[in-house]
């Protein structure tokens, strides 16, 4: 005879992916991002004011 308290997790799509699954898939697409916005901002004048309010925001 337990109680079971219920996760707010269970039964939805995070329940099987933990933390460690979630922070590597941000911060590897945060890397992209950022990588993106470096490459772009050799080209063209629109991203370079991105990256720099990007820069700022950090």
């Amino acid at each position: 005879m337990g109680y079971r308290r219920k996760n707010w997790i269970d039964d939805t799509s995070f329940e099987f992916p933990r933390t460690g699954f979630w922070i590597i898939h941000v911060a590897g697409s945060l890397l992209l991002f950022l990588m993106g916005m470096r490459f772009a901002a050799r080209r063209a004048p629109l991203p370079v004011i991105l990256f720099r309010l990007l820069k700022t925001l950090r």
